[in-house]
């Protein structure tokens, strides 16, 4: 039987590492991932960091081609592993996003753990969507970063008026405002979107079936 995500983390994550997926992601991903256990699959995360996430996914999706892009250049610990890319690159630029999309593309998972700015989750989003397969699922990470950390580029206070008649203000910044503009794609039925699932600092969209 395969570990769990929890067991898998521990193995690969050395002691106190400070990208290691908080407890209540690891949940999250073994529910949704679970049903890609065993299938031949192609998964692309943005933002590696440490490259330790790769190596989650490689232990927990033995049968899939994972992709992952950073700013940084390739860890040792990724270099050379089977059904494992490396692209180096910035989240927005589309030719480096072109060349993940050659790689292994169309993607069933794409994980978005780089920036955590608005504006720059959007661009990817923008431009992987059309790459995501039907019924695949796009997971945005850390989305509460604009209004948890003062000092974030796109940080703003959750301040907001109070409601008036028939308008209902919210926050609206950063990758919070990103989602809000997916909930009304969702609610109208526009661009192939099936679901969108709000966890814990993470939404996980799911791409209609078509």
């Amino acid at each position: 039987m395969t570990p769990t995500l929890h067991e898998i983390a521990d193995r690969v994550y050395p002691d106190g590492q400070h990208t290691r997926k908080p407890p209540s992601y690891l949940d999250t991903y073994q529910k949704i991932l679970e049903p890609f256990q065993g299938k031949t699959i192609s998964l692309l995360e943005l933002g590696v960091h440490s490259g330790h996430s790769l190596l989650l996914w490689r232990a927990f999706l033995p049968d899939a081609h994972i992709t992952g892009l950073d700013l940084r250049e390739p860890p040792d610990n990724v270099t050379g592993l089977e059904n494992v890319t490396y692209i180096r690159g910035r989240q927005e630029d589309v030719t480096v996003l072109d060349q993940t999309t050659a790689a292994n593309g169309p993607f069933d998972l794409i994980v978005d753990d780089a920036s955590h700015i608005g504006r720059l989750t959007k661009a990817s989003y923008r431009h992987l969507f059309d790459h995501l397969k039907p019924g695949g699922l796009y997971i945005f990470e850390d989305i509460a970063a604009s209004v948890r950390f003062p000092d974030w580029p796109d940080y703003a206070p959750m301040t907001r008026p109070a409601d008036e008649g028939d308008r209902f203000p919210s926050y609206d910044v950063g990758m919070i405002g990103v989602l809000k503009q997916l909930v009304d794609d969702v609610a109208l039925g526009k661009n192939d979107i099936a679901s969108l699932t709000f966890f814990a600092s993470m939404a996980v969209l799911t791409k209609a079936q078509g």
